[in-house]
């Protein structure tokens, strides 16, 4: 099949037909179908492993998207909110307070009681223990001990009186003296040594008998000491009993969990009930570190509040660092260290969603240290546990709480790009167990009437969505469509990318007419600033080819030198240029030389097409005799890597025309792939190179011969601007499309490709018999360099 030139309606912006639905949303198109599908199916099944990583495109609307597909979806299925979760002071281990789980909306009530119980409790106690009958009561306990010390005092005062003894108070304590005349107490040892050895008996008896009311007056204490506890503590569970039950009755009822920890909270309480007594920040007495306030060790950590919730809670976190993702343990100031406890135990994303769903960004959460690792570890027990990972690189701490984990129950979605799905599919053996729902979004989608429909009512929908929306006319929405086709590089397909209409439409809000509806020149003036504003580079790339900086002949001809075509992508646009693409044959038996792999500049794939080229040579030309030649081929003033095989057309055009010393057009560029046969294979990017190699005939002076070769089944691809457009239905230039490597030679050279005849030779008005020619003059010179012939006959 010859080639074929394209007409100016093959190539301009499609224009499509149809009438806007009467509503959808992006997840109705095609491009989403399959994803939305896969996430109804995630969202339904309860078992362990069926997360849902949903992949598509940038701009596609992955995210957005996602979580209006997640919020419909847990309205219409009205499930109750999930449970509240609390941490409580652990009485028996404080470093290990526990969570316990309550109705929605009980959290802060629990809360609140709380606060109040121990405001209540503290004035009860103090009123309780302040009062006249507790004071009396403590007296008569300690005149009870008193009374019984005195007595055997009493006793020991008699029996030294009857021995001539007196008892007499000291700094060391009570001691033993003689009686005087007068009764006043004389050292025994001032007496008569006779008089002193009679008293010293009955002293020692009596200094032995003073011991024993020491030691009585010992267990007396203690004894009272723990008589005035045991009413204290009576006294408290008196006053204290009657405040905590109705709670325990009103939480605990039917948690047994929680109802043994008010069982335990009055324990706790009982045990310190100094600590009501004291005022916060008061040392205590005996210089002992104070007490733990009670507003502080009965609190109620709400860690996680559903109260306010209609349903399971659907939550983004955008930020899913590790202590972000699981929870993490705040500190506040305590003299020259950080002091911390239960209280301040703050949840992380896990628990927030925990009942619910929870939406992350992919690549944010891989490029958080440790969080994948804690996002692995939480679906694989079924629980969250938080750690403090950096504790070794902080300050002291003192009472630093471990918390015992949260039981989770939570569905997970990641929202990310292909790649990322698929390194961490390839890469961790992992993550297939916990996210076994792929939900693919693609990256566009074919057309027909109901896309067409959806399409429209989209874009409507966006237009009225725009602040000081003035809608949209039917120019307006035909050229956004007609873009759509642009922006998936297919005349029959729409990109599924529809964040870039959304840019494109709040441009055009605020261009042309304000008063009447977006246009399709608004979109056009939108869509032209865009390119105006990231064009720079290929501004300045296309004055250097203009003012001969960078070779480029866009009329006349060359031999051995032929224009390919190239594509750049700078991430924010793509251009295409043409580059000079030159072949330079001499005698050898090395075939072809890829300059670029030689100096390490080209890529596999471009390497790849120079040895096709080769092999297709070999096929139409070393059947019955060795091939000698060398060709080097290279990409002129190319000082960066090259990379594809789209010049493989360029390359065999550029090869054959030195070997056959027969001109190439240079009013024409070529790109294209090819096979082993000869046969074009399409490429990408057709749309820009073509538009930059016209760009740069423009520039230098339209001839009207000039134009842009590519493979026929990249036609479909070509959705023009239209400039290109109108340039093509003028005649100014022209756009071929080639099946074979033969049809890109006639137009090129002028000439056929030929075809080898039986006794494998070509006729010598085409380019292959000018090229076998050739070979055979290499061949026989470096036959008879080597002192040798070739043993042919003729030719």
């Amino acid at each position: 099949m010859a080639a074929r030139k394209l007409k100016a309606t093959d190539v301009g912006l499609p224009g499509f037909k149809g009438k806007p639905a009467k509503s959808g949303s992006v997840f109705d198109l095609p491009s989403h179908a399959r994803a939305r599908d896969a996430l109804a199916q995630g969202l339904e099944i309860s078992a362990p492993g069926f997360n849902v990583f949903v992949l598509g495109p940038d701009r596609s609307g992955r995210m957005t998207e996602t979580l209006a597909f997640i919020a419909e979806h847990l309205t219409s299925t009205e499930g109750p909110p999930p449970r509240d979760w609390v941490y409580l002071n652990n009485f028996p281990r404080r470093h290990r307070p526990k969570p316990y789980a309550l109705p929605a909306g009980q959290g802060r009530k629990l809360r609140d009681a709380m606060a109040k119980l121990v405001a209540e409790a503290r004035d009860a106690l103090k009123n309780a223990f302040g009062s006249d009958a507790h004071r009396q009561k403590l007296a008569s306990l300690e005149a009870e001990a008193k009374a019984g010390i005195d007595a055997e005092m009493a006793k020991i005062t008699q029996r030294a009186q009857e021995q001539g003894l007196v008892l007499v108070q000291t700094e060391e304590g009570t001691a033993v003296a003689a009686a005087g005349p007068d009764g006043q107490p004389v050292a025994l040892n001032r007496l008569p040594a006779e008089t002193q050895a009679a008293l010293t008996g009955p002293a020692t008896e009596i200094v032995a008998a003073l011991g024993d009311i020491t030691h009585l007056a010992v267990e007396a204490r203690v004894a009272h000491a723990r008589r005035a506890s045991e009413v204290d503590r009576q006294l408290g569970a008196d006053t204290l009993s009657p405040l905590i039950q109705p709670l325990a009755a009103a939480f605990g009822g039917e948690n047994a969990r929680l109802a043994r920890w008010f069982v335990e909270l009055q324990e706790d309480m009982l045990d310190n009930l100094v600590a009501f007594a004291m005022v916060p920040g008061q040392p205590s007495p005996d210089g002992s570190p104070p007490p733990q306030p009670p507003e502080q060790r009965y609190a109620v950590n709400l860690l996680v509040d559903n109260g306010d919730d209609d349903g399971p809670p659907l939550v983004l976190e955008s930020n899913p660092s590790y202590d972000r993702l699981v929870g993490r343990i705040e500190y506040r100031p305590s003299g020259p260290h950080m002091d911390t406890d239960f209280s301040l135990i703050r949840a992380g994303a896990l628990h927030r969603a925990n009942g619910g769903i929870l939406v992350l960004r992919a690549e944010s959460l891989l490029a958080e240290p440790g969080a994948w690792e804690a996002l692995k570890a939480a679906l694989r027990d079924g629980k969250v546990q938080i750690e403090e990972r950096y504790r070794q690189n902080m300050l002291p701490v003192s009472s630093a709480p471990s918390p015992k984990p949260v039981p989770l129950s939570v569905k997970v979605v990641l929202v990310g790009a292909p790649q990322l799905y698929y390194s961490a599919f390839s890469l961790d053996p992992e993550f297939v167990a916990h996210f076994k729902i792929k939900a693919d979004i693609d990256e566009s989608m074919p057309i027909d009437a109901r896309t067409i429909g959806i399409y429209r009512r989209l874009i409507l929908n966006k237009v009225d969505a725009l602040p000081g929306a003035r809608g949209v006319d039917k120019s307006g929405v035909a050229r956004l469509l007609g873009h759509a086709a642009r922006w998936a590089d297919d005349r029959k397909r729409l990109t599924a990318r529809q964040e870039l209409i959304d840019d494109v439409l709040a441009e055009a809000n605020g261009l042309g007419d304000t008063s009447k509806p977006i246009d399709g020149d608004a979109i056009r003036e939108a869509i032209e600033r865009h390119r105006r504003r990231n064009s720079r580079i290929e501004d300045r790339m296309l004055e250097r080819v203009v003012d001969g900086t960078v070779l480029i002949d866009t009329d006349g001809e060359a031999i051995g030198q032929i224009n390919g075509l190239t594509v750049r992508d700078m991430g924010d646009h793509a251009y295409g240029s043409a580059a000079r693409v030159t072949a330079r044959a001499s005698v050898g038996r090395q075939g072809v030389i890829n300059i670029e792999r030689q100096v390490a500049m080209g890529g596999p794939i471009q390497q790849k097409g120079a040895m096709v080229l080769q092999g297709y040579l070999a096929g139409l030309f070393a059947r019955q005799r060795p091939m000698s030649f060398n060709c080097s081929i290279t990409f002129e003033q190319s000082y960066g890597g090259v990379e594809g095989d789209s010049a493989t057309l360029a390359e065999v055009l550029a090869v054959l025309s030195d070997l056959a010393e027969v001109p190439l057009r240079q009013d024409l560029a070529i790109t294209g792939s090819m096979d082993q046969r000869g046969q074009a294979q399409v490429v990408g990017g057709v749309i820009q190179k073509i538009e930059g190699f016209f760009r740069a005939c423009a520039e230098k002076g339209l001839t009207g011969t000039q134009g842009a070769v590519l493979p026929r089944a990249n036609a479909r691809n070509l959705v023009l601007d239209d400039d290109l457009t109108q340039a093509v239905a003028d005649g100014r230039f022209h756009i071929h499309v080639v099946d074979t490597l033969a049809d890109a030679i006639l137009l090129f050279t002028g000439l056929k490709a030929g075809k080898m005849n039986t006794r494998g030779d070509y006729s010598t008005d085409t380019l292959y018999g000018h090229v076998q020619a050739r070979l055979q003059e290499f061949d026989h010179l470096l036959a008879a360099r080597a002192g040798g012939n070739t043993g042919e006959n003729g030719g």
